[in-house]
This record gives structure tokens, sequence and C-alpha cells, in this order.
């Protein structure tokens, strides 16, 4: 999933961060349309927001399909003025896979009280795209620049999108496995043994203590290189934060190598280093690649009592693991589904009094009026950490914008018992005022069956500024999402991307390089170029061409090169050189180049074979080449990949073919290279780690793949 804020203001940020999205997004104030509830207690699906000028244009959030738009105009009610332009936009994603199967889903953006529409606004029906222009932001109650935006989604989506659709987040198993995003997430049971240093042998020394008395969680988060484990309580109170883990995320590969290395011979036959890279990313292995029941995670947390750490197995066999993708309770979220007396617009939700209602005093006998109860309420209401907590609610209730339900959705404001409401309107000229203002701004009579029967009438609302932070942190690239980041490429290679999405998705997320759009532009133009655009999975060639590149070439036949051209074009004849010299020196040349790839006859000594240079050809989307590389390869999976025909695999299996070229991707640290920036520079050093093996080396055909990485890059960042 793709998603961007509808304010794009900030010109000197490529990729806004959660405060810069916050930044553009201000608003949603109490008594300013604030989320989930108003002063009155009634349901407010969205959140009003200020636009940063008056003339910053609204965008598109996502890709999708305009559903419904009403040309701008204005609307009064109790004398301040609305704008009443609106745009509805159907967004279908996906957010992982369940096998080969992607999670697709499907949310809707509700943009109301636009001044004006854009004049290239598609028609309903028709296909948009994130950034494109929806308009002016117009008034609401008489202030300028405004917007009310609304993220709205059905029972079988909000399933899809959160996992679940109830309450807080089930914990006796595991998390989901079909997404996995963001921060990862360990519960260690009560009582769990700790110790003061890390244990390294196969059994683990007597433990210096335990984990303390109650359920804990211990937050994984790998950035900008490193790691950081952050210690919670269910509650979501911070425990404390354990010394950064520097250099972590760039040595996963290695520090899985490692873990790996202190099994015994017979354990490493039921284990493989990939196996705990998985372990070390996700907390947990989501491939397919052997990792012993019992491998030891030992990391370095804070627990009670322990404010400087001590080290916990966060694999022993009671801990359970989770994502961001689960919405856990301890990071904020809850579902909230607990109206269910009415249909009208207010909230008689339990849990959300609950929220809004102070605890009893110690010793408090008195018995609070509904009044009172009312003017606490709204106290509460107005704090900044009970908004924060309201945030982060996913509530069901009914649309406010069906213009045949108006009145009996606001019905109840004319009753004069209810102690939220001070000023009932109790004048059918006043209630039919405002019930004939509300239905300006209807619409839902208007959308198309299909949207109508998806969301039906009642269904879930998300904060907007918080499902836009949430799911920034996603990085799954959708079949459209995936065609269009790629739309320098031609139509054959986009078709090929596609039909990979679900392995290279899961490679880009296992690599880490899904989660920045910095890592995921350099990864796919480094590809698309080494490819021809998902064309090519193996290095092309006939075997003489691969045994006199890789493996050993005579006088005769480095002279034949020479004078057939090809040696010059593969940039292999030294400025000015003879036939005659190139001949003498080429096949030392090839002899050095053979042993460093433990290729042919000439590396017996490591296992090398004849037809070692055709055998161990190019292969996978970034082409890893040579007996070593494949035997490194094979080592870190588990797999056997240098056994003929084993090594046709990594072109022929899709799983393969990416999770190579993730592998060596991984393995050579281009995460950290990518990391440096998008200038021409960074470019060509990620492109020598791909093409010539080290960043310091100029790739062939560079300003191929740095068009191929500009035009990606534009379609992946937040610059307008």
């Amino acid at each position: 999933m793709i998603i961007s804020p509808p304010f794009l203001s900030l010109s000197d940020v490529p990729v806004y961060d959660g405060q810069c999205v916050k930044d553009v997004m201000p608003g949603g104030i109490v008594g300013s349309g604030a989320y989930p509830i108003s002063q009155a207690m009634s349901w407010h699906g969205g959140l009003h927001i200020h636009a940063p000028t008056n003339m910053e244009p609204v965008r598109a959030i996502a890709d999708g399909t305009v559903v419904f738009r009403r040309d701008a105009g204005n609307a009064r009610y109790d004398n301040e003025d609305h704008s009443t332009g609106c745009v509805v936009i159907r967004h279908v994603t996906e957010i992982g896979a369940q096998g080969t199967t992607p999670v697709a889903v499907t949310y809707y953006s509700i943009t109301q009280h636009l001044r004006q529409l854009d004049r290239d606004l598609p028609a309903v029906g028709r296909a948009i795209h994130r950034k494109d222009r929806l308009g002016l932001a117009g008034t609401i109650h008489g202030e300028s620049d405004r917007i009310h935006l609304e993220i709205i989604a059905g029972d079988v989506d909000t399933l899809k999108l959160v996992g679940r659709s109830t309450g807080e987040l089930a914990t006796g198993s595991n998390g989901r496995s079909d997404a996995v995003y963001g921060q990862m997430y360990v519960l260690v049971p009560a009582k769990s043994p700790c110790y003061s240093a890390q244990p390294v042998g196969v059994t683990a020394p007597a433990a210096a203590g335990d984990t303390g008395n109650d359920d804990l969680i211990v937050g994984i988060r790998y950035e900008a290189g490193s790691a950081t484990l952050t210690t919670y309580k269910l509650n979501g109170d911070i425990v404390g934060t354990a010394p950064q883990e520097t250099g972590a995320e760039y040595n996963l590969y290695t520090e899985a190598i490692t873990r790996h290395g202190r099994l015994s011979a017979a354990d490493q036959l039921i284990s493989s280093p990939s196996g705990w890279y998985e372990l070390l990313r996700f907390g947990r292995n989501l491939g397919i690649d052997p990792l012993p029941a019992n491998a030891s995670h030992w990391r370095k947390v804070v627990v009670p009592g322990q404010p400087g750490g001590v080290w916990v197995n966060l694999n022993a066999a009671n801990t359970r693991k989770f994502s961001d993708a689960d919405f856990p309770h301890w990071a904020g979220w809850k579902l909230i589904d607990d109206d269910v007396t009415d249909d009208n617009s207010r909230c008689d939700s339990a849990a959300i009094n609950a929220m809004l209602t102070s605890p009893p005093q110690p010793g408090a006998t008195t018995v609070l009026t509904p009044a009172q109860k009312a003017a606490d309420r709204m106290r509460n209401l107005c704090k900044t950490d009970v908004q924060e907590k309201l945030a982060k609610t996913i509530c069901k209730f009914p649309t406010e914008w069906a213009k045949d339900e108006v009145r009996k959705r606001w019905a109840w404001t004319r009753e004069t018992a209810n102690p939220s409401m001070p000023y009932p309107l109790e004048d059918e000229t006043d209630f039919t005022e405002m019930t004939d203002f509300a239905q300006k701004l209807c619409f839902w009579e208007d959308l198309p069956a299909e949207d109508k029967s998806r969301l039906t009438i009642k269904h879930w609302h998300f904060h907007p500024r918080e499902f836009i932070k949430h799911f920034r942190m996603c990085g799954w690239l959708s079949k459209a999402e995936l065609s269009i980041a790629l739309s320098a490429a031609p139509p054959a290679g986009r078709t090929r991307a596609a039909a990979l999405r679900v392995p290279m998705n899961e490679m880009l997320r296992k690599y880490r390089a899904a989660s920045s759009r910095q890592r995921t532009a350099h990864f796919l133009a480094q590809v698309g170029h080494e490819t021809g655009w998902w064309q090519f999975r193996e290095e092309l060639g006939n075997d003489r061409h691969f045994r006199t590149m890789y493996e050993v070439i005579t006088v005769s036949e480095a002279a034949a090169d020479y004078r057939s051209g090809i040696a010059q074009r593969f940039n292999l004849v030294q400025s000015g050189e003879s036939e005659q010299a190139y001949a003498a020196r080429r096949p030392g040349v090839v002899v050095i180049k053979a042993q460093g790839m433990d290729n042919g006859l000439a590396s017996s000594a490591t296992g090398g074979q004849a037809g070692d240079g055709p055998r161990f050809r190019g292969r996978g989307f970034l082409q890893i080449t040579g007996r070593r590389n494949y035997t490194s390869y094979s080592t870190f999976r588990g797999r056997n990949f240098t056994t003929d025909p084993n090594p046709l695999s990594l072109a022929s299996d899709d799983l393969n073919a990416c999770d190579a070229s993730g592998f060596y991707w991984g393995r050579e640290r281009a995460n950290a290279e990518a990391d440096a920036g998008v200038a021409p520079r960074n470019v060509t050093r990620v492109g020598g780690v791909v093409n010539r093996g080290s960043a310091n080396r100029v790739p062939l055909h560079g300003a191929e793949r740095q068009a191929a990485f500009t035009s990606i890059w534009s379609r992946l960042n937040d610059a307008v």
C-alpha cells in the first residue's frame, strides 16, 4: 500500500515521516471537527484539517477510482458558510499475501467541503492517482481553508486491514503472517528467565533472575541501519529502552551467519542462516528455510528493576510474535463496535464512555448526576492524552451522508433530557433547517451499488491521520502500484514484474528493502536495468562464452575474441593493446577470475570442476555468479544449489530468483548505500554494489540506471 497525506506542501522533504504527516494535517481539535465524537457526544467519522495555504491543492491520498464527485457550492446554516464540493474515492490495494494469494483490501476516502474542484479531476468511474489534485479547501462553519477527510471500510475489508473485527488483539497465539510490517513485537510471559550476559553455548547457564510478575511486550524497531528494543507493558506503558544495537540492521546477514555457526554440526543440518535471518528480522521464521524449533533469539532488553538491560530469549516456547500489522492494543489500537442500541448519530458506546469517564475518587460516595457526568466527559474529551487514545480507535457506526436517514439519524437532538445537548432543537423549524442543511452534504444514495453493498450503511471509520501514518509502514506494492512505479519500463516488463510481485514483495520485506520508499526505488531501478525489466532471469550467452569468461580460455580463443570484436564489446581490451598482447594476457586474467569464483579445474582445491563457467552463470534478478556465490547461497538457505540440475532453479523458480537477489542485496549491505541518498552519486554507488561488487566501482550503463531510478523515485516519493 502506497499512501500519502492530502496536502504535500513540504517541498524540501521527498518522503514524509510521521511528524511531517502530522505537520501537513493540522486540525481535528475538539469543537472543530475532532474524531470520532463531537462535544455533543455525536459520532464524527472524519477530521477537519487546515490547508497549509489558501491555494494549496487537496490531493488524492492513494490510487483509486472516483465513485462520487459534487461540484463546489455553498450552504449556510446557523449564519455560517459551508463549502459543499465533495470527492469520494474507492482505493483498492494490497498489504501482504497468504501463500501465493495477495491480501487485497478496499477502503474509501471522503473529502468534503471543497470550494473548488480541480479542472483535471477525473469523472466518476475513472482512475485517479496518488498526489493528483482534487481541488481547493473550502469553508466549514465560516472558517476558510478547511476540509473534512474521512477514511472508511466495510466489514470484510476491515477484517483484512486490521486482522480482526473486535476489541483488543488476542495474544494467545502468534499474530498474522499474511501482513507483517512496522515494528516487530514479542510477548514475553511473566517470570521468563533472564541473564546478565548473552548465553552462547548449547546449554544456557543458570538464570540471573526473571522478567517480573507481568507479561511484557518487547518491540524491535529496525531503522537507519540500527535496532532499538523497547519494552512495554500490555497497557502500552513503556518499561524502558535498551541501548541501541548500532549497525544491527545492516549486519543482519553476518549476525545470522554467526548465530547459525554457533550450533553443533548436527544441529546445523536442520538449520539455515536464512532461518536465523528471519528470526532476527521478524522475531520468527516466516519462510520455508530450516530453523531449529528451539533456536534461541537472545536480545538485550529492559525489564522491571533492570534499567540497564538483561538478556532474554525472545524465541522461548511460550513467547508470541506480532507486528504493527496486528494493530496491537499496547500500541493504542482498539476496535469499537458496541453502539448497537440504534442507528442514530449519537454515540452510545460504553467503550467510548469509559475512555471519557474519570475514575472514582478514593472514598467518594456521591453519585454524579447525568449533567455532572456529561461535564466530566467534556473535560476529559478536551485532554490531549484522551484525544490521542481516541485517535487510535476504529469505530463502527452509520454513515452521516445518507440523505434518506438524516431526520432519523438526528432525531435525538430534539430530546430535552439529553445532558450532552444543552440546547436541543425542539422547534420543528430549527430541526428542519438543520436537516435540510445536512442533506445538502449527503451522497450515499448516489454511490455505485457495489460500493453501498461493500460498505453497508453502518461501517468502520478510521482516524485519517493515524490511518495514513500507520499504513505508510506497510511498503507492500500492489499490482497497480508496481505498474505505476515501473512506468518507464516497457509494457511487457511491467507485466512480468506484476506476475512476480508476491515473491518479490516478500523478498523486499525480508531484506528490508521495502522498509523505505528510497530503498525500494534503488532496488527496483537496479534490478529493472540488470534484467531488461524482468525479462532475463539468467545471464545471456552460450557455453563457450561462459567457459571463457568465468573458467578457462586458451590463447587461440582469446585471439579469436579479439578479432571478432567480442573482447572489445565487453571492455576486456586495454587501451592500445594488440591482438597478440591481449591473447597472451587474457588466459591468466581468466584463471585469476575463476579462482576468485572457485570455478573450474583452476579451483579444484575448493571444489571447482570443469564446466563451472556455464554451470554457475549469473542467475536470479541480481544474477549471483560463480561457484563461490552459489555455495554461499546454498549455505545461507540450507539447500543445495550447486549440484546439477539445482543451479538452474535460481532462474526457473520464482521464489529462488527473487530471494537470491535479496540475499545478495543483504549480504553486500546495499541498504546502507541506498539510505545515503537519491543523488546521482548514490545511484552510482548502489549500481557499483550490484554490477561491480563494490560501491567504489562505477557500474556499466550508469546513465540507464540513473534514468530508471529517477522515474521510479518520482512515483514513490511525496514530492510534487
